[in-house]
């Protein structure tokens, strides 16, 4: 077979070339897509202990001092009640930030979904991304 007589047109090859380097730009994109939520997820993870426990310190410091003061039952039920009104808050602010996560974990999984897809197609990026639940 001789390949010599074979002529290519110019607009072809740059065409194709054109096409590989926007699906290379894409794969990296996904890609820098996902470490970015992923080290968003972990900082998440981090701030939701730190600020739950700061939290509560502060508020069990606060009403400590009230109790010390405090010389009659009113202002033990008051200071009773007052605890309990912010163990509301900070279970409401907790399930806020596990929903926020579920979130960027089901973001996660979108994106590991894609690039799978590019993966099991030929193009760009093999590796497996974490299991999440």
């Amino acid at each position: 077979m001789d390949l010599s007589n074979i002529k290519v047109s110019i607009g072809i090859v740059v065409a194709i070339i054109a096409q590989a380097f926007g699906i290379i730009w894409y794969v990296a994109q996904l890609d820098s897509t996902v470490a970015n939520l992923s080290t968003t997820v972990d900082v998440i993870q981090e701030e939701k202990t730190t600020v739950d426990v700061a939290v509560l310190q502060n508020d069990i410091e606060a009403l400590k001092e009230k109790i010390a003061l405090s010389v009659d039952s009113s202002d033990l039920e008051e200071a009773i009640e007052e605890l309990e009104d912010e163990m509301v808050k900070l279970n409401t602010r907790s399930a806020l930030m596990e929903n926020e996560m579920r979130t960027i974990m089901s973001d996660h999984m979108g994106i590991n979904k894609a690039l799978e897809d590019l993966g099991k197609s030929g193009y760009g990026d093999k590796r497996q991304y974490g299991d999440y639940d």
